[in-house]
């Protein structure tokens, strides 16, 4: 059988078509899927609505927010979240794992991309990178504490929301 440039291909395409249908299933078979729901169980205060950053960091050090930089988050009633982290503005989302409605998770799947002063944008990336790294909540005397790291209070636009 001669060797040609047709028959030299055709076994590399099998190879690849191969490979680009199956490496990708794999990493999927070892995922654990979590479910994601909006309805905290016990009754607690709502995070529905506006919060503005007051702080950020371990408790014994807290960074207070720069002033005349409005960081915040939105969380809306669907899982969304938006929100500015003083100069630019995010997207993205959020839910309760299932079975254990004090996990909390947030994802941010976009942002615009402005620049800022350096201490603004040192103060927007340390803000973003918590945001993103959020695994729990707490409630107390009006504040919302993410993850024992950020700490907010309900902006003056959402004074609405129910207080426990």
């Amino acid at each position: 059988m001669r060797m040609t440039k047709r028959t030299v291909r055709r076994p590399a395409l099998w190879i690849f078509l191969w490979l680009i249908t199956v490496i990708p299933a794999v990493p999927g078979c070892t995922k654990t899927q979590q479910v994601l729901t909006h309805e905290p169980t016990a009754p607690q205060q709502s995070l529905e609505g506006r919060w503005d950053l007051k702080s950020y960091g371990p408790a014994s050090s807290q960074t207070p927010v720069l002033p005349d930089a409005p960081v915040f988050v939105v969380f809306t009633p669907e899982g969304g979240i938006s929100g500015s982290g003083g100069c630019n503005r995010y997207v993205g989302g959020w839910g309760f794992v299932e079975g254990d409605r004090n996990l909390l998770r947030i994802w941010r799947t976009g942002s615009t991309k402005m620049a800022c002063e350096v201490p603004l944008m040192t103060q927007e990336h340390r803000y973003l990178e918590e945001l993103g790294r959020v695994s729990g909540y707490s409630t107390d005397g009006g504040e919302l504490r993410l993850s024992h790291l950020l700490t907010f209070s309900p902006s003056a636009s959402s004074c609405s929301r129910a207080l426990t």
